[in-house]
């Protein structure tokens, strides 16, 4: 176990945007899932640097998907990446009813970090997806559970950043020095839907090669639920039918 404190972890992460970045992937290489789940719980996004550039491509981090291990192993890191995930939207929400020119910055970061972060949960879900061909109930009711939390929470942000945030902000904030700080960071998000596109067929290229072996029972195929449901055309159609509905809306209110 490292003898760095989590705390010592935290004040790291929080100087800068590839601070934060390098010590996300120092603790993925370094740390237990128990600890790496407590780094989760009690991150905070890295302070804003002025004139730094937010809509500029993210790092691919692929230091993070190297320690893979098991399903049980994954689904703790995964509840403190959640933890994270959640108390952000509360600041992004938080952002939304008090838009203001100072804290543009800090909607951007929340959404940066909320998209690495998503990119990373779901890579490492593929890593898990290929240790093995035949597995437990217990083990794909994790992985779903991945799947699911990773994609409905950064809808949510999505959901917060291309509605009530941009359009208090577009209300309230002078629209030039909105534009300014905003710049092109449509394109990221538009980048990032993209991918999740990706993600999704790849998991589902990959769950029809899996075998899930009940106790007692023959084999059978992973069933298919998202988000407790059927996962259909139905609701995955809803799913990225609000996705681009948000990203149009974000990417257009600026124009």
């Amino acid at each position: 176990m490292s003898k760095t404190t989590i705390s010592s972890l935290i004040r790291q992460a929080a100087r800068s945007e590839p601070e934060f970045f390098a010590v996300i992937e120092q603790v993925f290489e370094e740390e237990t899932p128990e600890r790496i789940a407590e780094f989760f719980d009690r991150l905070n996004i890295p302070r804003s640097v002025e004139g730094e550039n937010l809509a500029e491509p993210l790092p691919p981090l692929e230091r993070a998907l190297t320690t893979v291990t098991s399903y049980a192993e994954e689904a703790v890191i995964n509840a403190g990446i959640q933890k994270y995930m959640d108390r952000h939207l509360k600041k992004l929400k938080w952002h939304a009813q008090r838009p203001t020119l100072e804290g543009t910055a800090n909607v951007l970061l929340l959404m940066r970090q909320g998209i690495a972060i998503t990119e990373i949960r779901i890579k490492r879900l593929h890593h898990l997806l290929k240790v093995q061909d035949e597995i437990t109930p217990e083990s794909w009711a994790a992985a779903r559970d991945i799947m699911n939390k990773g994609f409905m929470s950064f809808r949510h942000y999505l959901l917060q950043l291309g509605g009530p945030w941009i359009d208090a902000a577009k209300e309230q904030l002078d629209r030039n020095e909105l534009e300014t700080i905003v710049g092109r960071f449509h394109e990221l998000i538009d980048a990032h839907v993209r991918k999740l596109e990706e993600h999704r067929a790849r998991i589902e290229t990959r769950r029809v090669e899996l075998a899930v072996l009940p106790e007692g029972f023959p084999p059978v195929k992973p069933p298919v639920y998202f988000a407790g449901d059927l996962m259909g055309r139905g609701p995955w159609k809803q799913f990225w039918v609000s996705l681009e509905d948000r990203s149009h809306h974000f990417r257009e209110a600026l124009s």
